[in-house]
């Protein structure tokens, strides 16, 4: 009989104990009101987030950009057949100043499509975006068949990769333009702008509030004529980076003004 009222005690106070240690809590760590000491999940507390876009709309001097169509650039006639660029590291910043990182982390931006989400965004009030033309060093030396059809870090057409060394084409302008001053754009270039000294971070004042009631995309204008400031491009217009390090270097100092915020 004594073993028996033991054994019942034994269990009783193993109940209680068992009990005790359970705290009652969120168990989730993406949560707000994350406990990590709870062990019996009763509830978590998530921040309201939204999809917000970026919509880069193409221009030359105010007219729309269509790859194969023709425009007067530095006083050039000057055909435009790819006009391919990538966006990373991007950053919006909060109006408490704090940045907060984009889950989509590459863009490989063209004419068209001009729309590329940016993934989930905290609501909120926002005053700017950051971000980088061309990719950060330890991904431009990677290699891009790792990456699926259609991934913007995965083969692309035309080509934007050069191979290990050099990495990723940061900017890529490929076209014709008039050589012999006769109205008719008929010597090929190419402007492949990379390797990683050629990286441009670029902040962009924007107001934006991220909500259920708002649209939540940045609208950015893409002025590509900015790029051919103080470019001779009826003389001195092709560069694969290393081989004509003047021009690149041109059209390095001429990306902060190629995003603007549109009007």
């Amino acid at each position: 009989m004594f073993k028996n009222k033991l054994l019942i005690s034994s269990v009783f106070l193993l109940a209680i104990g068992l009990q005790a240690c359970k705290r009652e809590g969120c168990t989730d760590p993406n949560a707000l009101n994350y406990d990590a000491n709870a062990n019996k999940d009763v509830g978590c507390i998530y921040e309201a987030v939204h999809e917000v876009e970026m919509h880069f709309h193409p221009y030359v001097h105010g007219d729309a950009l269509f790859e194969g169509n023709t425009y007067t650039i530095e006083g050039v006639a000057t055909t435009l057949n790819y006009c391919r660029f990538y966006v990373s590291n991007i950053r919006l910043v909060n109006a408490a100043g704090e940045e907060i990182v984009a889950p989509e982390h590459y863009l490989y931006v063209q004419p068209d499509p001009d729309e590329y989400s940016l993934g989930d965004i905290p609501d909120g009030d926002y005053t700017a975006i950051r971000f980088d033309i061309g990719i950060d060093s330890a991904t431009n030396h990677g290699d891009p068949s790792l990456y699926p059809l259609g991934d913007p870090l995965g083969a692309q057409s035309p080509n934007m990769h050069w191979g290990w060394l050099n990495g990723y084409i940061f900017l890529r302008i490929d076209g014709e333009a008039d050589s012999n001053a006769d109205g008719t754009p008929d010597d090929a270039f190419e402007m492949h702008i990379g390797t990683d000294d050629f990286l441009v971070s670029v902040e962009i004042p924007y107001d934006l509030t991220v909500s259920d009631q708002t649209e939540n995309i940045f609208h950015m204008d893409a002025n590509w004529e900015q790029l051919f400031v103080g470019v001779d491009l009826a003389n001195d217009n092709t560069s694969h980076t290393t081989d004509n390090l003047t021009l690149a270097n041109i059209i390095k100092n001429n990306i902060p003004n190629f995003i603007q915020a549109e009007d």
